[in-house]
């Protein structure tokens, strides 16, 4: 099916040459120019008919629901030409095919053999099942009672523990992040990565492209290098432009030093985390700390993701180190190759399993049939349920479209919440106040399906501070009333209805 989408988006390309150099030739005012005209215009439009049946024929045959694939037929239908340009660039597959001959190792799930062998009793905890799960369905380590977890609330917290953890660090520091600037925050950190480089620590830097290359001075990047800064770009088109497109981005922000400390969570490298930027002032974002055994997991996603952009394999031998924290931890990671929807698969299992509470907070709620119907199902089997949106969004349609869900939410029992005027941009979730989330995950088919995401899954007195700080939250961020909501205007409601069709595709 490829080798014939390709052949004929060929030969369309062939007739759009022809007919730019015919167009030389030709004359207007001639009869015969005329038809010659109207036979090569009737030939485009055949040639792209026939791409766009092959297109829509290749979605139909997709093996998934009718949700992700119906918007895409709408298009196809009302332009071809559009269709064809936007499904090329934002809906081919990830080919995991080609994995086997580029990235062997992850083709073999070769990077599951680092995880540790672990021997949790999950019988011991009232999640434990989920974690059974995780394990099962995942191959990451369930770590029991060896693992510090800390939740840093906001850049303010986020960032200075980070700078004094990387100024301690001896031996390694690995970092990925979406997006990195070479900013005030981003030059601070970035700095001592430079001197620890040069100090002779292996140091490496992995961003995403789409994500950070506009923010970045090239004149810094080079001097980083020069500095002994090993710098990797996670970009899909250098592995091979055929199978892959810019659709595909590495969304983690992970920082591991010397193999002992992790960082994980929601915040990228950039003035506006840490609360310094003229469009939104404060940022609400939540990271975590881990120390001790289970920030193994952490370096295993780095190691695999520097395979991935580099072919190169990290010799990272694993760390023993042990700080007694009683409770359960589990990193875990999803992406379009090999291991689709594997958060999203554990967050399902969570919500299904509440029987008190569900806690959410995410900077886009875009939800799909699934993930509505467990919600649904929650709600009236009498679980509490709270989400916590953004009262500003930093994408307008994708606000109008997070909107869109409001009333069906609103009507199943469940609370929403708008942070007053402010962004949110932590990615959380907890069920009833025992077990929790937090990463890179955000609430929609992006994060579930496209993007390379990690996260901390855990059961410990960190859950704890949590839940208090989803309490104070609260306090700022009012319930969305119902019959209130009701009563917003027409204008709002069609840019909602609008923006919901074309949400699977934020």
């Amino acid at each position: 099916m490829k080798r014939i989408f390709l052949v004929i988006l060929l030969f369309v390309v062939v007739v759009f040459i022809y007919t730019a150099a015919a167009a030389q030739y030709i004359t207007i005012n001639s009869l015969n120019s005329l038809l010659q005209s109207w036979i090569i215009v009737l030939a485009i439009e055949i040639m792209l008919g026939l791409v766009a049946v092959v297109v829509t024929v290749r979605i139909i045959l997709k093996q998934t629901y009718a949700y992700h694939k119906s918007h895409w037929i709408l298009i196809m239908l009302l332009s071809p030409v559009v269709g064809i340009i936007l499904y090329s660039v934002f809906a081919r597959d990830f080919r995991t095919g080609s994995l086997t001959r580029t990235r062997p190792l992850i083709a073999k799930k070769a990077f599951l053999k680092l995880e540790e062998t672990t021997s949790p009793d999950y019988g011991a905890y009232p999640a434990g099942e989920i974690f059974r799960y995780i394990r099962a369905i995942t191959g990451r380590a369930v770590y029991d009672s060896d693992t510090y977890v800390g939740i840093l609330t906001n850049g303010d917290v986020f960032f200075p523990r980070l700078i004094a953890e990387l100024e301690k660090a001896k031996e390694s520091i690995l970092m990925e992040f979406y997006i990195i600037k070479s900013d005030r925050i981003g030059r601070r950190v970035l700095d001592i990565l430079a001197r620890k480089a040069r100090e002779g620590l292996d140091v490496r830097l992995l961003y995403d492209h789409f994500g950070s290359n506009k923010h970045l001075n090239a004149k810094y990047m080079r001097g980083l290098r020069e500095a002994g800064v090993k710098i990797a770009v996670f970009d899909p088109q250098q592995i091979s432009f055929v199978d892959t497109n810019v659709n595909f981005r590495n969304h983690r922000k992970a920082t591991i030093i010397d193999g002992k400390v992790g960082f994980l969570g929601g915040l990228n490298l950039g003035d506006e985390y840490n609360h310094d930027s003229k469009r939104f002032g404060f940022w609400r974002d939540t990271h975590v700390l881990l120390e001790g055994n289970g920030v193994t997991s952490i370096q295993n996603v780095f190691v695999k993701d520097w395979y991935y952009v580099t072919g190169d394999v990290l010799d990272k031998p694993l760390d023993k180190t042990v700080v007694s924290f009683p409770g359960l931890l589990a990193v875990i990671e999803s992406g379009p190759d090999f291991e689709n929807g594997l958060i999203k698969e554990v967050y399902l299992k969570m919500i299904n399993a509440a029987k008190r509470s569900i806690k959410i907070a995410t900077p886009y709620l875009i939800l799909e049939p699934e993930m509505m119907i467990s919600l649904k199902i929650a709600a009236q089997s009498g679980v509490a349920i709270d989400i916590l949106v953004p009262g500003k969004s930093d994408y307008a349609m994708v606000g109008f479209a997070t909107r869109s869900y409001y009333e069906t939410l609103l009507s199943y029992g469940i609370r929403v919440h708008e942070y007053l005027d402010t962004f949110v941009h932590s990615k959380i979730l907890i069920v009833d106040d025992e077990i929790a989330s937090v990463g890179s995950v955000n609430f929609d088919p992006r994060s579930f399906h496209l993007n390379f995401e990690a996260t901390a899954v855990f059961e410990n007195t960190a859950v704890r501070d949590l839940v208090t700080a989803f309490a104070a939250d609260l306090e700022k961020a009012p319930a969305i009333d119902i019959e209130q909501w009701k009563q917003r205007g027409m204008l709002k409601r069609l840019l909602q209805g609008l923006f919901n069709l074309f949400s699977p595709l934020f």
